[in-house]
């Protein structure tokens, strides 16, 4: 194999270890997750990112390699390169969802719910605590209903907060977007006020 195939080779690598998924999260942490390493030095996510940092690695070299292997035949394979790595980030995520719609068509189960982008403001009464949330569910196969509520990030684990289910129908196959308040109760102090970005959610299948 010729040099420039080994570049362009680490460049495509690199490419998927600092893409991001349909659901946002990074596909170089699956990789790493699929063979049984953490993508983290340090544990509860933290420390340093191994898929950025060799990802960045690889395309460093990579591009360099290629634009000087192959720029004596194509004078403008350096902004090739980077258009054609600016439209491989716009387009991963739509194969990535096409591919899990595809996978998982005819599953009917818990595993045919993914959920992204979810966000909730929350404001209290004395310990009723109501959470307005938005979230981007996708329902892959032939799941019709599900009983959701939101969860707090970890780092929240003293604000102890338990938010009621509600059930939702659900169109087969398809990306839809909500939006819904959800009724708690605090039961360590009160008072909880704010909003949060990255909130996670409980889900059970009611087919």
């Amino acid at each position: 194999m010729k040099k420039g195939h080994y570049s362009l080779i680490a460049i495509i690598l690199a490419l998927f270890l600092v893409s991001q998924n349909h659901l946002k999260h990074s596909f170089g942490d699956s990789i790493f997750k699929t063979i049984g390493f953490s993508p983290w030095t340090n544990e509860e996510n933290s420390g340093l990112h191994l898929p950025v940092i060799i990802g960045i690695i690889l395309f460093i070299m990579g591009f360099i390699g290629a634009a000087r292997y192959y720029r004596s035949r194509y004078p403008k394979i350096s902004s090739r390169l980077v258009i054609g790595c600016i439209a491989f980030f716009l387009v991963f995520p739509f194969i990535t969802e096409g591919v899990m719609f595809l996978v998982k068509y005819n599953s009917n189960g818990i595993d045919s719910i993914d959920i992204s982008s979810g966000k909730c403001s929350f404001k209290s009464e004395e310990n009723i605590v109501t959470a307005d949330c938005s979230f981007t569910l996708f329902n892959y196969g032939e799941v019709d209903k599900i009983a959701i509520n939101p969860i707090l990030p970890n780092y929240l684990d003293d604000v102890d907060i338990e938010f009621e289910r509600i059930v939702i129908p659900l169109d087969k196959h398809r990306r839809m977007t909500f939006g819904f308040p959800f009724k708690g109760m605090q039961r360590n102090g009160s008072g909880f006020t704010g909003s949060i970005q990255e909130v996670g959610f409980e889900v059970v299948v009611n087919n």
